[in-house]
């Protein structure tokens, strides 16, 4: 959901001839980059991304940043003329990258990719990783958008979800987030464990208060190979998550948010 507020929103529409069996564009679209970091400081119970908690002292961050640019290298051949307008770099837990990987992951895209001037990039981040300083070096290294995963604003929530900060720590690194960045989403998820209806209007109220561009707002699921499919907590049923969802579209869309 994104805050009309922000202005119009735009679609780029490239014309298309076809004959069967091909189609032939007028000219190339433009690109995504999605770069993966697969680390996390813990696994979450009902997380099924391809992430892994990573138990040594340090990370292999110059052995990973060589093997990206290596894994770049290799795709160029398929892109070559076309031009890069987002980044997105996901995880796992990117923000445990330090500052100087963090410059040097963008500054190789942009030495083998032709970047956009104004390109949005994006970072994941874990409000348990936030530092102050090191968010600000990563603001500088060209990162203009941050997406945090709060999840929940709720103590008991934070913790049923294996979350690795507290409500205190939510609250921070929003605050840090909106300092330096114009442009920042909020990642929250409702139908916790034993969450009730009153819990999830606290949690969005919250979210709404510190007026995010952009509020990513999911329906927990217990995908299957996760903690959570293996040991299920006890979730809202269909009538109360239904609830959730109906206020949620109501309260947001009353706050200037728009689907």
């Amino acid at each position: 959901m994104t805050n009309s507020s922000s202005g119009p929103q735009t679609i780029n529409v490239v014309k298309a001839f076809t004959s069967p069996g091909s189609i032939r564009l007028t000219s190339l679209p433009p690109l995504s980059l999605y770069v993966h970091f697969p680390w996390c400081v813990r696994k979450c119970p009902y997380c099924d991304f391809n992430s892994h908690e990573w138990k040594g002292q340090t990370f292999p961050e110059d052995r990973y940043l060589d093997a990206l640019r290596a894994d770049l290298e290799r795709a160029l051949p398929m892109v070559w003329g076309r031009q890069v307008h987002t980044i997105f770099i996901g995880g796992g837990t990117p923000s445990l990258l330090s500052a100087n990987g963090l410059d040097r992951l963008l500054s190789d895209a942009r030495a083998l990719l032709p970047l956009d001037a104004d390109a949005e990039i994006t970072l994941e981040a874990n409000p348990g990783t936030f530092e102050a300083a090191k968010f600000a070096q990563f603001r500088a290294s060209g990162v203009n958008r941050l997406s945090i995963g709060i999840q929940s604003f709720n103590e008991q929530h934070l913790k049923a979800l294996g979350r690795i900060h507290d409500a205190t720590q939510a609250r921070q690194a929003v605050e840090i987030a909106a300092k330096n960045f114009d442009n920042f989403n909020l990642d929250l998820m409702f139908a916790l464990p034993k969450q009730t209806l009153d819990e999830c209007r606290s949690d969005i109220e919250t979210a709404i208060s510190f007026a995010p561009p952009h509020l990513s707002l999911y329906h927990l699921t217990l995908e299957p190979n996760t903690m959570f499919a293996k040991y299920p907590p006890p979730v809202p049923d269909d009538d109360a998550s239904a609830d959730m969802q109906d206020w949620i579209h109501e309260r947001t869309a009353s706050a200037g948010y728009e689907r």
